[in-house]
């Protein structure tokens, strides 16, 4: 009777054990970078590592997010669309309750729920959440035990370290003001749990930051702790420089920015892509080696658009993105159809994990965690995004894109897809007499998610604080609104007329 207790005792720990979340995020790397997606016809893939790991899991064909860094972070974290975050782009922060401005606690963040579920938290690389806590000042209210991280400003390092510091030539320099900034790269600026740590030009600060979720998830496997590793890379972004791929073949470590654009700046990039690959494969072997992978989720996913190409735009380019899950009790589906978007990760990470959401707080997305495990073969209708002053809406047939009542385009574009999600055979179908009833199905969508930016430059909300002023001065021009909803160069599939 005893042993048959014991064994029960067992099977009730092994079924109630949380599993492990490993939660990867790269910079600035749109969805066509990645082989498993094959835009790129006829070349070889880049990404070997992250294409294993979708052969492994599931990738979606789409998954959207936010059109840049800021704003990508604030609606992954707390499972809110911008319209309730209020980060539409890194200039335009905007609440119309000025009452909740600056109220960081308004918006849940699933590195606080898991950690209030008795998870242990570590966090490596750029944070960036400008609608949320700042992850130096405030870890412990974040749920973050541990952090590794580099920021562009030297203003935190100089409050630690007591004294001013002075740019010098191994300073990265800004690709958009070519001002100095703290380098991400060679010599990196790390601050470690509230201590900036000492960097040579023989540091590259991706292998600094992967090595930290390497030693963390080690750690916690021994100790046989559930947790959650949230690694938000810093590759590949705009400041394209070598790598530990060129070094290895005698070139010197550098901080000397090369724009995409160029031979050697399209070079360095697809190194940093291919580096970043490598070091989600590092990580990926390690949880296998410590045969932890059956109780681990592994998600890799990037933050927006592809750098110099569609970053930032009011195009489908601009907010789709790789989004990958393998490991756990995954089912092997590879791509996919089914749709997600960034508010999604936060319910699917509280429902696999156990843990609750407390209820005051506003959530718009949806657990994948039905879809993840089988249990269902679906996840949801129609996804969102809203790059700036624009909106996007999607379904599995239908896109609508560059909704902008502020540029005078308040129908935007609406195309049939066609079973594509590249942007191939798209047909614009916005002034087609025969779609009626589909045009009125994404009027709904916008009447239910509406834009909260006021749709006129003239209105005082744009003058209302110091981001809505930068953001008017940046959006409020001709050339930036043909920029804004146009496609990228390379990409331009389909026609993009109004």
């Amino acid at each position: 009777m005893k042993i048959i207790i014991a064994l029960l005792f067992i099977s009730f720990s092994i079924a109630a054990k949380q599993p492990n979340f490993v939660v990867i995020l790269s910079d600035d790397a749109g969805f066509e970078e990645f082989g498993l997606y094959k835009v790129k016809k006829d070349t070889l893939s880049n990404t070997p590592n992250i294409d294993t790991l979708a052969n492994r899991g599931v990738a979606f064909k789409h998954a959207w997010t936010q059109a840049i860094c800021g704003p990508s972070r604030s609606m992954l974290l707390s499972g809110n669309y911008a319209v309730n975050t209020g980060s539409y782009d890194n200039k335009i922060y905007y609440l119309p309750d000025s009452q909740d401005y600056k109220r960081k606690d308004r918006l849940p963040s699933f590195t606080k729920v898991l950690n209030d579920s008795g998870y242990a938290v570590a966090v490596a690389g750029k944070w960036h959440n400008p609608a949320g806590y700042d992850l130096i000042k405030d870890s412990k209210a974040l749920g973050v035990d541990t952090y590794t991280t580099w920021t562009a400003s030297p203003t935190d390092y100089e409050k630690i370290l007591g004294r001013k510091l002075i740019p010098d030539n191994t300073w990265e320099r800004s690709a958009i003001s070519n001002k100095p900034i703290i380098s991400r790269y060679w010599k990196p600026g790390i601050i470690k749990n509230g201590e900036v740590i000492p960097t040579s030009m023989n540091d590259y600060g991706p292998d600094i930051f992967s090595n930290a979720i390497i030693d963390f998830i080690e750690l916690q496997a021994k100790a046989s702790k559930p947790f959650l590793a949230y690694y938000t890379m810093v590759l590949p972004h705009s400041s394209h420089t070598v790598t530990p791929n060129e070094v290895a073949n005698g070139v010197t470590p550098s901080n000397k920015h090369f724009r995409k654009g160029t031979p050697q700046g399209m070079k360095y990039f697809l190194s940093q892509v291919n580096y970043a690959d490598k070091l989600v494969g590092e990580i990926v072997n390690k949880i296998d080696e410590l045969g932890i992978t059956d109780e681990t989720y592994i998600i890799f996913a990037s933050d927006n658009g592809t750098t110099a190409s569609a970053k930032s735009k009011a195009v489908e380019y601009g907010v789709h993105v790789p989004f990958v899950v393998a490991g756990a009790n995954v089912k092997q589906r590879e791509l996919t159809d089914e749709l997600m978007d960034f508010t999604d990760l936060l319910p699917t990470l509280t429902e696999l994990a156990g843990a609750t959401i407390p209820s005051h707080y506003n959530v718009d997305g949806n657990s994948l965690a039905p879809f993840l495990t089988g249990k269902s073969n679906s996840t949801k209708d129609v996804i969102y995004a809203f790059p700036g002053p624009a909106t996007l809406v999607r379904t599995k047939d239908y896109l609508l894109e560059a909704v902008a009542p502020i540029y005078g385009k308040p129908e935007g574009r609406l195309y049939k897809t066609h079973g594509s999600y590249d942007g191939r055979g798209y047909e614009n179908i916005t002034h087609n007499p025969k779609y009626a009833e589909v045009k009125e199905k994404f009027n709904q969508y916008l009447l239910a998610k509406p834009h909260t930016l006021p749709a006129n430059f003239e209105h005082p909300a744009w003058v209302s604080t110091k981001s809505m002023k930068k953001g008017q001065k940046h959006f409020n021009n001709k050339r930036r609104a043909i920029k804004h909803l146009s496609l990228p160069k390379s990409y331009k599939f389909y026609d993009e007329s109004f």
